[in-house]
């Protein structure tokens, strides 16, 4: 049995319900028919995210959503004890609550439905999807996702902002 959803809160400037957000990440886990697969999601503020974008990117700006893909998810570098433990483990989504809730005014949504939306586009990238290399496969996949789980707002395909920056290390 796969136990509850991971959803670290790692941020102090915006109230989220927390309970919800796990319900969400186990609906995104059905739609994407994950079956025993999981990821975590960690959720914190422009200073943390833009730490991690500096380490793992070498950018110096926050950005909105971060995909960690476990070594172990495609059994590249992993040894055989770490990919019977966490066989499952895809890997972690890192959110910045402070971006998030710039990018969902730009957009006219609400903060909590632009989370839910990184949240999908991040569990995305840690199944291998790349909308930068994949010929639109994974727009289309994500905006079928997001009419099912019902994330409000356009369904349109996101428009870049400067500073707006998705990034899957």
């Amino acid at each position: 049995m796969i136990g509850e959803p991971v959803v670290l809160n790692q941020q102090t400037r915006c109230a989220l319900d927390l309970s919800a957000l796990r319900r969400y990440v186990a609906r995104v886990r059905q739609g994407l028919q994950l079956g025993r697969r999981s990821f975590n999601v960690c959720l914190m503020d422009d200073r943390g995210i833009r730490r991690l974008n500096g380490t793992f990117r070498g950018k110096t700006y926050p950005t909105d959503v971060l995909s960690f893909p476990w070594k172990g998810a495609d059994q590249n570098g992993a040894n055989a004890a770490e990919s019977r433990e966490f066989g499952n483990f895809l890997g972690d989504v890192v959110i910045s609550v402070d971006t998030a809730r710039r990018n969902a005014g730009r957009e006219g949504h609400s903060t909590i439905n632009e989370i839910r939306w990184l949240i999908l586009h991040g569990a995305l990238h840690l199944l291998g999807y790349d909308h930068e290399q994949d010929n639109g496969e994974m727009v289309r996949l994500e905006l079928s996702l997001r009419e099912r789980l019902g994330i409000a707002g356009s369904l349109a395909p996101r428009r870049r902002h400067a500073g707006a920056r998705r990034a899957h290390v």
